[in-house]
């Protein structure tokens, strides 16, 4: 018999408000943006959305439960300290990332341009090739809060594997 790979599957979603006289960072790159995003930490909504999927699809809760914020541990903390700890718990376990996908949504800054920028960060943050990361951004279409500039969210999914345990 042939041992297959455990594959895992993850989401995650985060959402914050966009706020005047803070830089504005997405997956770990600062944006060209007169706002910011309101938050704990440096408020990457991209790495919080990443890190809550990993921390899905590996079953260990979520990122409130990891980095609270009501420590003052995280406060202004680099969330890509923060997803490479949470990643290297899993590595530790034999997790191999396949795949991550990622959805930015935001009315404005226009995230086109800095989407090859983004990607190229997610993946060195996880030790991962390019090609094994995509990033998408949308527009709120002037619908929610989104559309109308006050938030930011992300989404993302992850596929992880590891080898089969025999006993």
């Amino acid at each position: 018999m042939h041992n297959l790979p455990v594959l895992r599957i993850g989401e995650g979603h985060d959402t914050h408000r966009t706020i005047g006289g803070r830089p504005l960072v997405l997956g770990g790159v600062v944006i060209d943006s007169p706002f910011g995003l309101d938050g704990h930490s440096d408020a990457d909504v991209l790495l919080h959305a990443i890190i809550d999927a990993l921390l899905g699809a590996t079953g260990r809760g979520d990122i409130g439960e990891w980095f609270p914020n009501t420590s003052a541990d995280w406060k202004d903390a680099d969330s890509g300290v923060l997803l490479q700890h949470v990643w290297n718990e899993a590595l530790n376990d034999g997790w191999q990332l396949q795949n991550l996908d990622c959805t930015i949504s935001a009315e404005r800054p226009r995230l086109g341009t800095w989407k090859p920028a983004i990607r190229e960060r997610v993946a060195e943050l996880l030790g991962v090739t390019a090609d094994q990361v995509n990033v998408k951004a949308k527009s709120g279409e002037a619908v929610g809060p989104v559309g109308r500039g006050e938030a930011i969210t992300a989404d993302a999914v992850v596929l992880l594997a590891r080898s089969a345990k025999t006993d």
